[in-house]
């Protein structure tokens, strides 16, 4: 599951579940460039995954982009592409 954010003037992706008891990051309140967990306010930065708390620890982040009125998220995390995966657009 993947959470999709609108901040600003754009699109953001990461990974929907709280790594603290799973969660739905997508229920969170967001505020600038964060997002808070429901549960128990664990918060995460939607550009990137980092846990705000412990920038070492992240979440998977996905690509975005807005092609007409869908907005397409690449299933891979960024930073995970395998060879057979590089040079292919979200």
């Amino acid at each position: 599951m993947i959470a999709v954010f609108f901040d600003g003037e754009q699109y953001f992706a990461i990974d929907d579940f709280c790594p603290h008891m799973g969660a739905s990051l997508a229920g969170g309140y967001l505020e600038n460039g964060v997002v808070t967990c429901p549960w128990h306010a664990w918060r995460f930065c939607i550009r990137d995954g980092r846990w705000c708390d412990n920038p070492k620890i992240k979440i998977d982040a996905f690509e975005v982009r807005v092609e007409g009125d869908a907005i397409q998220v690449r299933a891979t995390p960024r930073g995970a592409e395998t060879p057979s995966s590089e040079g292919q657009k979200a």
